[in-house]
């Protein structure tokens, strides 16, 4: 776990990063990038918990989706009751959970202020903060940015094109809130795939 954050997050937060888990109780897994989600939370019938975090964002996009997962335990622990998954108790466990990485030591500053934007009213995913994505791109690895000339962002894709991403061909379908609707050609199954995936022109 220690070594996972510690290459994952910006150095200062992996210790509170790490209490968060000694503190909840929950297993913790990086793994591969997924084509809808950017981290996950499960609890199974027995009370085990785990947080999963995809391995190719950035330290600042990673620390942010590992805190909204862990708002998900922090909601499954106190309520026993269902509630909305990211309602009123999962945005006030988030928000409580952020708040001592919200400064310029743990943030640079073109993060911070839209993330604490995000943060008055924070949503299902970050995807929905064009800005706050916009300022967490910035510190992509060259091979996660839309730079070169045959990449964009899936939005930016016309619908009906065909495109290239996780090594498969796809047709760009319909928007849903930050998810686009794609067909796979291979097997004819649709994926909702994050609007802000960079994709591939298939040229």
């Amino acid at each position: 776990m220690s070594d996972l954050l510690t290459h994952h997050v910006p150095p200062i937060a992996a210790l509170p990063c790490r209490q968060l888990q000694l503190q909840y109780g929950f297993a913790f897994r990086v793994t591969k990038p997924r084509r809808t989600k950017l981290g996950d939370f499960r609890r199974w019938p027995d009370g085990r918990m785990q947080i999963t975090v995809n391995a190719n964002l950035n330290p600042y996009a990673f620390l942010i989706t590992y805190v909204h997962e862990v708002a998900h335990a922090v909601v499954s622990q106190t309520h026993k009751r269902r509630v909305a998954p990211h309602g009123t108790a999962w945005q006030q466990a988030f928000q409580r959970l952020m708040q001592p990485f919200l400064h310029q030591t743990v943030f640079p500053a073109d993060v911070l202020v839209p993330l604490r934007q995000y943060m008055s009213r924070p949503a299902a995913t970050t995807y929905a903060s064009p800005v706050l994505m916009a300022a967490l791109r910035r510190y992509d690895q060259p091979a996660q940015s839309a730079s070169t000339p045959n990449t964009r962002l899936l939005r930016d894709v016309p619908e009906g094109s065909l495109f290239l991403f996780a090594k498969k061909t796809y047709q760009r379908g319909t928007m849903r809130r930050t998810r686009v609707v794609c067909k796979e050609l291979s097997s004819g199954r649709s994926y909702a795939i994050l609007a802000h995936a960079v994709v591939e022109m298939d040229i």
